[in-house]
């Protein structure tokens, strides 16, 4: 019995084609391979044991007999013999009544001649047959003499225009068959051919008639790869246990070590049990695992003769073994060398550590059960990525490490943080960074990657969550102070580090109000994250300068900052986690303030979502503001005061957060206006007079309730500021509100410019939200009026401007060599005097050359100016 166990040879010998059992599974794309095949001079069918090759010929000729003669000759190690190799040849194309009376073929006695001769009274039969004839070699493997291959060889070099090989081998043939092959006469039926496909296995009688469900006939394809005699056994498995597995099925590693394992040299053998361990293998990784130095040509071998090792396309020396050799081949390995199996996963995760390849040295390390080594490798190559959000895979990892393995080196404790942190375990989070900085401070030296990755998880844990700024801006400084003292050799995650570091740093610069140096330091976190793809570090850098600009009135810009955060967070699959509820909470903010209130209410709820239950504290109070705007927006200013006053009791003690006090403060007195209480309003903001300058939405509400209280003197002064200010937003309601006030003295002319300066800007930054602010009814009447008069006297020179509202740029605007040699550094985190430096001019000539700058391109501060700059090519 051979093959599928479906076939069983004549008794008259290895001379006619084998009887086959029903029932088969007719392989209709398979035969019209064959029946292209056979209109050319050769056909290879080669696979490896149990692919089913003597099948599928066999049962393509039972099908074809009619057609024309098929000779079958099943070749056995007699046939190294020149004589019964010709002999048998010749006699299977009689058998199959291929050879005509007359035909030399006929006449030929093989018993005194040589083998060349044979050969030669072969080929002269064969040139002068009538008509077409098939002969099928079927295991062809079993031949290897020189002298018989050699005769064919010459058969071949000028095959006879009658005859057509098929044949079958488990081995690659040593005849010339690349001729074939460049020249398009050869047709290859390989084991990826054989394969059956999902509507084949159903048909196979192991599977069909235990009716298996779709899931296990996928699993079963799955685990075999469509190798038909794993199938079948498998099937039988799954028939009597009910589940496959993960393990070795006896049956099927019995059958792969007799007919695969058993034919390959003993040392062959020792080499495919050692690289048995990773999924995939190459060459350096197979002579780490072996200590061998020619690994590659062994694995190429081993690929060639189809002993169930598979190149990998698209990975140009790489290999991997079937999955039912490979759990045969651990088998084996666990009964000849227990405990060898961790010693060969920890080659491989150092071979891998050394290549970079960071995961797969972190997934052999835990099967290696080695944790130190884990920890450490962990903290050394791979927590940056936690920390900028590549997360699943290496937590799946760590979250194999033994919960009591954390308190055994400060790196494991981070291990253990990891997890947590990834869990929404915030309190155990704090718990295990504390323990690691305390097992840190037991050892006499601490490594670096071990001491920064503290740092920073630090920073981003116990100081951002709580709303820590003072300390978040602190710990982020010392960091990159640090950082600043390694080279990229000494600490491969620098620069990963410095991208959180940066982002750290300027996120808390944000909140505590340093607008101007958060700026430069997000900006350089969202192109460092963006150089060594930290996605969720860009994600985050760009969610805060939207933030930024947004509060400095820039609605415009904002959505661009928001927009580009949340495609670049979908597009890497974490839009609903945590790292991205910032973006939604300000995306959220700008929807209100251009009165697209159902968008910001699902914006808000995709930022409650992604921010979980325990979000961060200045979130969480951003969350609270965009719900108080909601509940303006619906006309409820009452509800507002509830919600203001329990965001402020229900905010922990360590929120130090200034912008945050800022925007409370204008929500409230937004509260107050619209319940007409502006003695209160004035009276907040004189209150708070002396512990700072007020923002321009600030001074624009304040000026709103000195006009209410009759006092238009003072609100000139506050609006007259506001008005000519860079905060777009609070511009336009500055307008509006000069509007109003123009309008009330009787000076209607006033009132319409006015007005037309605040619809200029609105209509620019795309807002609504400040005109739904005032008395609607006046309101509808100004503009009506404004509508009239401008239709009446509009000129040319309006239609002149661009559509942002801007004159036309011009020859003045071009900007000096030394200009540009600043523009080059406005980028930068770099301060003035910095630049100075850098330039080896002096810092006044710095500071004059920038205004220059911000004169020429329109703009009112540094981010704005490189944004211009950008948008005409000059960066």
């Amino acid at each position: 019995m051979r093959e599928t166990g479906r076939i069983t040879t004549p008794v008259s010998g290895r001379l006619g084609r084998p009887t086959l059992r029903q029932p088969l599974v007719r392989r209709r794309r398979l035969t019209e391979m064959l029946d292209t095949g056979v209109r050319r001079p050769v056909t290879l069918v080669c696979a490896g044991p149990g692919w089913g090759k003597t099948t599928l010929v066999a049962s393509w000729a039972e099908t074809r007999v009619t057609s024309g003669p098929i000779g079958w000759l099943t070749l056995g190690r007699q046939h190294n013999d020149p004589r019964a190799f010709w002999s048998d040849f010749v006699m299977a194309l009689r058998i199959a009544g291929a050879v005509p009376c007359g035909n030399a073929l006929e006449d030929i006695d093989f018993g005194d001649d040589t083998g060349a001769l044979t050969a030669a009274q072969v080929l002269t039969g064969l040139e002068s047959l009538p008509a077409p004839v098939v002969l099928v070699l079927d295991e062809f493997h079993e031949v290897d003499d020189a002298r018989v291959i050699g005769g064919l060889t010459g058969l071949l070099h000028d095959p006879p225009p009658a005859l057509r090989l098929v044949l079958i081998a488990r081995t690659e043939p040593t005849l010339p068959l690349h001729r074939f092959r460049a020249g398009g006469n050869l047709t290859e039926i390989r084991a990826r051919h054989l394969a059956f496909r999902a509507p084949e296995a159903a048909e196979l009688p192991a599977v069909h008639r235990r009716r298996l469900p779709v899931e296990e006939l996928a699993e079963l394809l799955d685990r075999t790869e469509g190798w038909v005699v794993g199938l079948q056994l498998l099937a039988d498995v799954l028939a009597e246990q009910g589940v496959l597995e993960s393990g070795e099925v006896r049956a099927v590693s019995d059958y792969l070590l007799r007919e695969v394992l058993a034919a390959l040299p003993a040392k062959m053998r020792q080499f495919l049990v050692r690289t048995s361990v990773p999924d995939e293998m190459c060459g350096p990784l197979a002579d780490a695992l072996t200590g061998e130095t020619h690994s590659r040509r062994l694995l190429e071998r081993l690929e060639s003769s189809n002993a169930f090792v598979v190149r990998i396309e698209d990975r140009p020396g790489w290999f991997r073994y079937h999955p039912l050799l490979r759990d045969a081949l651990l088998h084996q390995l666990a009964l000849d060398r227990p405990g060898a199996e961790a010693a060969l996963h920890l080659l491989a995760a150092q071979w891998y550590a050394g290549q970079d390849h960071i995961f797969e040295a972190l997934r052999h390390a835990a099967e290696a059960g080695d944790w130190h080594y884990l920890g450490r490798l962990t903290v050394e190559l791979a927590m940056a990525k936690v920390m900028t959000g590549d997360q699943i895979a290496l937590v799946d990892v760590l979250r194999r490490i033994p919960p009591e393995q954390h308190a055994a080196t400060p790196e494991l404790a981070l291990c253990g943080a990891a997890v947590r942190y990834v869990s929404g375990d915030r309190t155990g989070v704090a718990g295990l960074l504390r323990l690691s900085r305390s097992l840190a401070r037991e050892q006499a030296t601490v490594p670096t990657a071990t001491d920064v990755t503290l740092r920073l998880m630090e920073a981003g844990i116990l100081n951002w969550r709580v709303g820590d700024m003072p300390g978040l801006i602190t710990k982020s400084s010392e960091t990159l102070k640090l950082l600043s003292s390694y080279r990229l050799d000494e600490l491969p995650s620098l620069l990963h580090y410095r991208a959180i570091a940066l982002n750290e740093k300027g996120a808390g610069l944000l909140w505590m109000d340093r607008a101007d140096q958060a700026d430069r330091y997000l900006w350089a976190a969202s192109t460092a994250a963006r150089s060594v793809g930290s996605t969720v570090t860009e994600v985050n850098a760009l969610a805060h300068l939207g933030l930024l600009v947004f509060l400095q009135g820039s609605v415009r810009e904002a959505a661009e900052f928001v927009g580009s955060a949340i495609d670049l967070a979908r597009r890497a699959g974490f839009e609903t986690s945590a790292q991205a509820s910032v973006s939604y909470l300000v995306l959220a903010l700008i929807q209100l303030e251009r009165d697209r209130i159902g968008d910001a209410q699902e914006s808000l709820r995709k930022a409650l979502h992604a921010g979980g239950e325990e979000p961060a504290a200045a979130p969480a109070v951003l969350a609270a503001l965009v719900r108080a705007h909601l509940l303006r927006a619906a006309g409820d200013p009452a509800a507002v005061r509830t919600l203001l006053r329990q965001t402020r009791e229900e905010a922990p003690a360590t929120l130090v957060a200034p912008v945050l006090d800022h925007w409370l403060r204008l929500a409230e007195a937004e509260a107050d206006l619209a319940l007409g209480s502006c003695r209160e309003v004035i009276a907040r903001y004189d209150r708070e007079a002396p512990h700072g300058v007020f923002t321009p939405s600030e001074q624009a509400c304040l000026a709103r309730a000195t006009l209410a209280g009759g006092d238009h003197a003072t609100a000139e002064r506050l609006l007259s500021v506001v008005r000519e200010g860079t905060d777009h937003v609070a511009a336009v309601t500055a307008w509006i509100a000069t509007a109003f006030a123009a309008d009330a003295e009787g000076h209607g002319n006033r009132s319409i410019d006015a007005l037309s300066r605040a619809v200029l800007i609105a209509e620019r930054e795309g807002v609504r939200r400040p005109f739904r602010t005032f008395d609607q009814r006046r309101l509808a009447v100004l503009l009506d009026r404004r509508r009239w008069v401008e239709e009446h006297t509009a000129t040319p020179a309006v239609a002149s401007r661009t559509a942002g509202g801007e004159p036309p740029a011009t020859q003045s605007d071009v900007l000096s060599e030394r200009e540009r040699d600043v523009l080059r550094y406005l980028p930068t985190v770099l301060t003035a005097g910095e630049i100075a430096t850098n330039l080896n001019i002096s810092i006044n000539t710095v500071k004059a050359h920038m205004r220059s700058i911000y004169r020429k391109l329109g703009a009112a501060r540094r981010r704005e100016a490189v944004v211009r700059a950008r948008q005409l090519g000059l960066l």
